[in-house]
């Protein structure tokens, strides 16, 4: 059904076609009534007497019309980012939905341009949103590499913030130090240790620029829910070819660049999700089965792991579907690439499971740090929470342990103490209770 709606102009293209019209609005808009020797004329008959405060607030509209039509192509931010808050805000239930938007200042749908805004603002941070690593992994038949330079990150696919198989400013480290300014230690301590360290790091050069009005606890919730969805974006993961803008893809007669097509048009072919209540039941089954599977690892583990999938899946069903195999053995990507429906619903339906699946792990790790925030609050007060990785059978054991050790030997220091003469427990407790 997707597919039989033709695509829509991308927004780069109405930008490419408006742009020398409204720069032209801009110029007359600063030389009013023409040039500048017919300003100089009109002037000295008395016509045309504009002042600089009109024309700068000419000039002003026009390049806010500028600035307007470039937003439209990051379109991603919205739809893409909008479609998994979606998705993850039917998945929390009543005052789970409440305390997190207590904390965000808002649904998760309101904030699902977030990204796009602050990209605009603070352009720097625009890095935050893709990984690279030292060095650069590739898709085997891109380029050639080493067997090791195959895949993400080390021989088994995974990565860490060492500057190395991730820098510290790339997509899973920020996602890692995200998470952890809403971690309790308390609770982090319940959870099996890391096999390959995390080294989330301690601050990133890339937000240091952003006042500390910004860099408020609802804010960095907004950044972690933007990246947990650029975390499902196959680009994201392989700076190859400028992450795909190096690529020219022809579909319908229209040309885009590979990233682009990712970011503006795959989300517009995807399908609405089903109305009706059995579809929020097949989303809550699926959100039941995989947070029992998920709540005995840390998030920052679980990123890893996803990023894994998510650049296994750039290579196997993004790249390898475009290359060509040659007689010698050797293969290739046209460039411009031409795809065909068949291609384009692979990928739409790729696009439709990560955008579901991103969803629902966006409610998992919301729902963790609500439990950390819980853990927290207990902690400061001194009382003790129970959470659901903790082994009620093995503290049992544990205090039992300890009971047949220490309950003994207080009984036989009692009783050692009043064969010596001492007074036992009714006398010392007469001779200091008033009567």
């Amino acid at each position: 059904q997707a597919l039989s709606t033709p695509l829509s102009r991308p927004p780069l293209e109405l930008v490419s076609q408006r742009l020398p019209t409204t720069m032209a609005a801009a110029a007359a808009a600063a030389t009013p009534l023409g040039g500048s020797g017919t300003l100089r004329r009109q002037r000295r008959q008395g016509v045309g007497r504009s002042s600089s405060r009109e024309r700068m607030v000419s000039v002003y509209l026009a390049l806010l019309c500028l600035a307007t039509l470039g937003r439209g192509a990051q379109s991603w931010a919205t739809n893409g980012h909008e479609r998994i808050a979606r998705i993850a805000q039917d998945l929390l239930k009543g005052k789970h939905r409440d305390q997190l938007r207590s904390m965000m200042h808002g649904d998760l749908v309101d904030v699902a341009d977030w990204e796009q805004k602050m990209t605009l603002k603070y352009p720097e941070t625009a890095t935050l949103h893709f990984h690279r690593q030292e060095p650069e992994w590739t898709c085997a038949g891109l380029r050639d590499a080493a067997p090791d330079l195959q895949h993400l990150g080390d021989k088994s696919g995974h990565i860490k913030c060492d500057g190395h198989l991730a820098e510290g400013g790339s997509l899973y480290c920020v996602l890692a130090y995200f998470f952890e300014h809403f971690a309790s230690d308390t609770l982090l301590r319940d959870f099996p240790k890391p096999e390959l360290p995390i080294n989330t790091p301690k601050k990133l050069d890339a937000i240091r620029n952003i006042p500390a009005s910004e860099q408020t606890p609802s804010n960095y919730l907004r950044w972690l829910t933007g990246l947990i969805g650029d975390l499902h974006q196959p680009l994201h993961w392989l700076k190859e070819k400028d992450y795909g803008r190096e690529l020219k893809l022809i579909y319908k007669d229209r040309e885009y660049t590979l990233f682009q097509f990712w970011e503006e048009e795959i989300p517009k072919l995807l399908p609405n999700p089903p109305a009706g209540s059995d579809y929020s039941k097949t989303l809550d089954h699926r959100y039941g089965s995989e947070a029992s599977r998920w709540g005995h690892k840390l998030p920052t583990e679980h990123f890893r792991e996803w990023a894994k999938q998510v650049a296994e899946a750039t290579c196997t069903q993004v790249y390898s579907a475009m290359e060509v195999n040659h007689a010698d053995g050797t293969r290739s990507i046209d460039n411009p690439f031409r795809a065909d429906d068949a291609l384009i619903q692979k990928w739409t339906n790729l696009a439709n499971e990560f955008t579901a699946v991103g969803g629902i792990r966006l409610a998992f790790v919301l729902n963790e740090i609500l439990e950390h925030k819980k853990h927290k609050a207990a902690h400061k007060e001194g009382r003790g929470v129970h959470h659901r990785h903790r082994n009620w059978k093995t503290n049992l054991g544990t205090n039992a342990f300890i009971a047949a050790i220490v309950v003994p030997l207080t009984l036989f220091g009692l009783r050692f103490h009043l064969q010596l003469g001492g007074p036992g427990l009714m006398q010392f407790m007469r001779g200091h209770l008033k009567t």
